[in-house]
């Protein structure tokens, strides 16, 4: 199952367009178009983007509940070193995917408190 075409099926039948759901997610256009190419897209960014769009990808797709408890454990054991270079292109991927996020997120707390002065 390709999550990100799980993503991009729901926001199209939403009706909303991908600036005011990126803009209510915290996440820009460009790490949009990267989550719905993203076959594996981590389920927490896929239950972010439900959140806005009021619909439930674990409900409307009970096979990827299974998933979550694996996928957390793998992402965050970070006592484990890769063992080929396509685990280690993942975790890096990973990486570089949470650290993104955590820099949109503070910047949009930076706008704010500029806003506020």
């Amino acid at each position: 199952m390709h999550r990100g075409e799980l993503l991009q099926k729901a926001v199209a039948e939403s009706g909303l367009t991908i600036t005011f759901i990126t803009k209510k997610v915290g996440y820009s256009r460009s790490s949009f178009y990267n989550h719905v190419a993203d076959k594996d897209l981590s389920l927490e960014i896929l239950i972010e983007y439900g959140s806005i769009l009021k619909y439930d990808f674990l409900h409307e797709h009970p096979e990827i509940v299974g998933n979550i408890a694996t996928e957390s454990s793998a992402q965050y054991n970070n006592n484990q070193l890769p063992k080929t270079l396509d685990q280690a292109i993942e975790q890096r991927n990973m990486w570089r995917e949470k650290y993104f996020e955590l820099l949109e997120k503070y910047q949009k707390l930076l706008e704010l408190q500029l806003n506020k002065n």
